[in-house]
């Protein structure tokens, strides 16, 4: 029970954090895209430990952290090329970020679709805003727009409407069970 109330907490944090930074992209797009790189690259690792520590993790409906031991590997070697190949990974930012939100997205329409056969009666909000991230990284890798400021702006909002998400799934999904009654 200490692990996943552990999880929890780290997921909250990340989802939060992910918040944060994907606001201050939108609001400086213009940053320095190599700060931006690095900034992400350390909060995506992270994020990605506190997934692999979720997946071990044993909660009431095993929702949230499902499909944590593979995104969490992927976020961890995601936020080791950010980091240390920032250089390299400029010129495809956001198209590496819709990426990235497309398929924590789209691993979160099947947690909707769990959601919904365990029978928790809110499951279409996790279903709606697992669609709108599918949706945002499918337009950051398209990239149908001409302007780079505006192209970053999107992905910070991307990267904020991500750490919503997993706030929102973090706070509905994961139950603990604590002396017999779930928390």
């Amino acid at each position: 029970m200490k692990t996943a109330k552990q999880a929890k907490w780290c997921y909250i944090g990340c989802s939060l954090l992910l918040m944060v930074i994907g606001a201050w992209i939108a609001w400086r797009p213009l940053a320095s895209a190599e700060v931006i790189c690095k900034v992400l690259g350390v909060l995506v690792f992270v994020c990605g430990c506190a997934r692999i520590l979720g997946y071990f993790s044993h909660d009431l409906y095993n929702l949230a952290f499902q499909f944590d031991l593979a995104l969490g590997v992927f976020a961890l070697l995601f936020g080791a090329v950010l980091f240390f190949r920032a250089g390299k990974i400029i010129a495809f930012l956001p198209a590496a970020i819709g990426a990235f939100v497309l398929i924590d997205g789209v691993f979160k329409l099947q947690t909707a679709a769990d959601a919904k056969r365990f029978g928790l009666s809110d499951w279409w909000l996790i279903l709606l805003g697992a669609a709108l991230c599918a949706v945002l990284g499918v337009i950051l890798i398209a990239n149908p727009f001409g302007s780079a400021k505006f192209l970053m702006m999107l992905a910070g909002l991307s990267i904020a409407a991500d750490g919503l998400q997993n706030l929102f799934n973090a706070f509905y999904t994961v139950k603990i069970m604590k002396r017999g009654k779930k928390e």
